[in-house]
């Protein structure tokens, strides 16, 4: 299995999943169709070979262009039902609803989406499966629970969201709605609850790599993020489980693979400057 993240923030988040010699799997198209298409083809893929697009929930900076690839290249729409009533399909479209906690087979790969804490119709993260390689993609959720912590527990890939540092949420511009939002338990994971989650799946002393997803532009950075989660890891005596963490970029693609253990960072050629 391979994962790539094709970009991660506010303004905008999308991964691809893929098998060998395989299209693979879109989670979130929050990009345009454009930048989707250039980017998957730099890595050698095209849209007509992806089998669809799974949708965690249904913001704005995670389906952009999912209709649109959708009903271009006649690839079917994936998410809670919840997630599909709030998206407004065109029927045109093939859905294909998916219940939480049960696991699906789609392309060969095993789907199970997990249910989180986040202010969306009906969010959920996804856990993928496939040839003895477990990746989970939790990028939107406001606290964690058991039920993601039991699903990561043979990731081998984790995807958490660490969106903000607290005290720089509290000094942004942020009108104060919008601060009480995010730090709410259906809002977006701090960098503290984000080093905690990860020390908590850490118990079973499975060694695997974590990418840190959703960092904010004006309430975080990556060295930040990383320096935090570090210190919580490093408190609970957990850090050694981790092969890397990586701090996701907006305008970088990010890709692991089980070969190296590792990512692979590179300029997008079309990605203008992000917005905050």
């Amino acid at each position: 299995m391979q994962v790539v993240s094709l970009a991660s923030g506010s303004s905008g988040n999308a991964t691809l999943v893929q098998t060998t010699y395989d299209g693979g799997l879109l989670v979130d198209a929050g990009i345009s169709q454009r930048s989707i298409t250039q980017r998957i083809s730099q890595l050698g893929t095209t849209p007509t070979q992806l089998h669809g697009i799974i949708v965690t929930h249904e913001h704005s900076d995670h389906i952009t262009s999912v209709v649109a690839l959708a009903k271009r290249y006649n690839l079917p729409i994936l998410a809670s039902r919840g997630t599909l009533h709030a998206l407004s399909v065109p029927p045109s479209v093939v859905t294909v609803p998916l219940s939480a906690n049960q696991s699906y087979n789609i392309a060969g790969m095993q789907v199970t989406p997990i249910p989180v804490s986040h202010d969306a119709a009906e969010p959920m993260a996804i856990k993928i499966h496939h040839d003895s390689i477990t990746t989970v993609i939790a990028t939107d959720l406001g606290m964690w629970d058991e039920t993601l912590v039991s699903a990561c527990s043979d990731a081998d890939l984790v995807v958490i969201e660490a969106n903000h540092e607290r005290e720089r949420l509290h000094m942004s511009s942020y009108a104060p709605p919008l601060k009480l939002r995010i730090a709410s338990p259906r809002g977006h994971l701090d960098n503290i609850q984000a080093g905690l989650f990860l020390a908590q799946i850490a118990q079973n002393k499975r060694r695997r790599t974590a990418w840190l997803a959703h960092l904010s532009h004006e309430a975080n950075t990556s060295d930040l993020a990383v320096r935090s989660v570090r210190s919580v890891l490093n408190m609970h005596q957990s850090a050694q489980y981790y092969h890397t963490i990586t701090p996701l970029p907006r305008n970088q693609h990010v890709v692991w693979g089980p070969a190296q253990r590792g990512h692979q960072p590179s300029l997008w050629d079309d990605e203008s400057p992000s917005t905050p």
